[in-house]
């Protein structure tokens, strides 16, 4: 039977610990031939802390839901139920009062990678936790015009930046600055 990937619903904030679980008990019970991987899906934020610093931290995507690739037979089904903190798979119908593992809806491949690749960028450009709007006052709090105050005039979360109309000697000058460089007020 084919390995496809199913999503499974754990208690929150122990997703990395079910991962854990699940790798391990697939090792001692011999069944890693039926879970063939177990991803989290997470991403890395920078958030600005006092004095200028960041404070790098990584987010689950999906918190309470762990994706599995796996062949799904009663077995493996079971298996997966009767891991810790597994609340269930993700969707599925009742038969005889309980879920039928083969009315379980899987994920297709394309999705899986596109997370996957998500993950990845997300590790390689940490995305900042905080959002800002036009015409927000904010303060600079890192660089040469550490200590302004302005209105941001435009914003860029794509690039991170956002462009603030700070003034200088009675005259008001756009200057472009990361996110992590500002602060709201």
């Amino acid at each position: 039977m084919a390995k496809r990937w199913y999503v499974v619903h754990t208690n929150t904030g122990f997703e990395d610990r079910v991962k854990s679980y699940i790798e391990d008990r697939a090792k001692m019970e011999g069944v890693e031939d039926l879970v063939v991987e177990v991803l989290v899906p997470t991403e890395t934020i920078v958030e600005p802390v006092k004095g200028g610093k960041k404070k790098t931290s990584v987010r689950k995507f999906f918190p309470g839901y762990i994706l599995i690739k796996m062949e799904l037979n009663d077995n493996s089904w079971h298996f997966i139920r009767n891991i810790p903190k597994v609340i269930g798979f993700v969707g599925g119908k009742l038969k005889d009062g309980r879920i039928d593992p083969d009315s379980v809806p899987d994920i297709a491949e394309p999705e899986v990678l596109k997370i996957k690749q998500q993950i990845e960028e997300g590790t390689l450009k940490p995305k900042p936790k905080v959002s800002f709007d036009r015409g927000e006052t904010v303060k600079v709090i890192e660089g040469p015009f550490a200590n302004f105050s302005g209105v941001i005039e435009e914003v860029r979360p794509d690039k991170a930046k956002v462009q603030v109309l700070v003034t200088i000697f009675g005259r008001t000058t756009p200057i472009e600055l990361d996110f992590n460089q500002v602060e709201k007020i």
